[in-house]
């Protein structure tokens, strides 16, 4: 905020929006990140510099309203009072959900993949209306040109690019079109960006996976095959990192070892501090509850804590975080680390557990 404060009040952010109105408007080549995920594999990310970060916010925040007719009530992806508990509301609206199987499909490197042309052909009319808005998006997507380790390089497979302020409101414009399918068809199906659900019966799933497959080759998207899933009906199934199973929502496993292997990563690096169970603590609290941070931070606490309805996932993984915050202070994994470190010690040193803060929120308007 201190940034775009000063390109506001320093007249940059002036002088920006008036080439923008002249259609003369372009951004800087974005940096391209290749950052490590928990299980080893790469995700590409890009960022703009500052002064294009802040139009490109801005006109995502102007143009959330008229694109609203634009969008199937099946999609609940960055959308305004749209996200898990609208998706949650409308799976608890289909009828004989038990007797129905569930296909989950993902697209593979969604964002990155969707063809620029194809996207700027099928922009609807407020964005399409606009020209300087038109143009400015035209220079922006098949500008090829990023950065990378501080040299200028090209690269076509950039998309609508992930991380940067419009990808989400393209990306969902881009699948409209699968999301009227279904939306005509009236079957059960509820998309979050690239994370679809079906509820199908049984026999039907082989033909609800081959239709989606090749609506999105259509689109010159692929399904990732390592993240389709059929669970037969009345099996669990895993939707936006919970898991659904026996009309109750919790952590999903993969959700939940992503969190553990965070925590133990952390526990590792905070070996070197000097007060290691602070340094983790601290770190812990802020994604899990954002302490410390903004508002608009994405908290772990604040996307799971209004939708869960046990707490089972929660106590396990309090047993890993306590586990792992001894052993930050031990350097040992032991018995005797209770001792060492006993339970006082560490809500002493500020130290949240899950179970308490979820309790803690089901009375408060967290759960409202």
């Amino acid at each position: 905020m201190p940034v775009y404060r000063e390109l506001v009040l320093g007249g940059q952010m002036a002088r920006i929006v008036e080439a923008f109105a002249a259609g003369d408007y372009a951004p800087t080549p974005p940096v391209r990140h290749h950052l490590t995920k928990a299980d080893g594999r790469k995700k590409t990310v890009f960022t703009f510099a500052a002064p294009d970060e802040l139009l490109f916010k801005a006109l995502n925040a102007l143009l959330q309203g008229p694109l609203e007719a634009w969008l199937s009530p099946l999609c609940h992806s960055f959308r305004p009072h749209r996200g898990p508990r609208s998706a949650y509301a409308a799976v608890r609206s289909i009828s004989g959900l038990d007797g129905l199987a569930c296909l989950h499909v993902d697209v593979r490197d969604f964002f990155n993949s969707i063809p620029v042309e194809p996207l700027l052909r099928s922009l609807p009319e407020p964005i399409a209306g606009d020209q300087s808005l038109h143009r400015m998006l035209e220079a922006t997507l098949r500008d090829g040109r990023v950065i990378s380790q501080g040299e200028v390089v090209v690269d076509q497979h950039k998309g609508v690019m992930a991380g940067t302020p419009l990808a989400p409101m393209l990306s969902n414009l881009y699948l409209r079109g699968l999301d009227a399918c279904f939306e005509s068809s009236g079957l059960p199906y509820l998309r979050y960006a690239d994370d679809v659900v079906v509820f199908t019966p049984e026999p039907d799933v082989p033909n609800q996976l081959a239709f989606i497959e090749g609506r999105l080759r259509d689109l010159g998207l692929d399904l990732n095959d390592r993240k389709t899933r059929v669970s037969p009906p009345g099996q669990a199934w895993d939707f936006l990192g919970f898991r659904h199973q026996d009309g109750q929502l919790d952590v999903a496993p993969r959700t939940a070892a992503k969190l553990r292997g965070k925590v133990r990563r952390l526990a590792r690096r905070a070996r070197g501090r000097s007060d290691p169970s602070a340094f983790l603590i601290r770190r812990l609290n802020r994604r899990l509850y954002g302490v410390g941070g903004s508002e608009a931070d994405f908290t772990w606490a604040g996307w799971f804590f209004p939708l869960l309805t046990t707490n089972a996932g929660l106590r396990r993984l309090d047993a890993c975080i306590q586990e792992q915050l001894r052993y930050a202070v031990t350097g040992v994994h032991s018995k005797r680390n209770f001792r060492a470190v006993p339970y006082a010690d560490l809500r002493m040193a500020g130290y949240i557990p899950l179970v308490a803060a979820f309790h803690g929120a089901i009375g408060s308007s967290v759960r409202a």
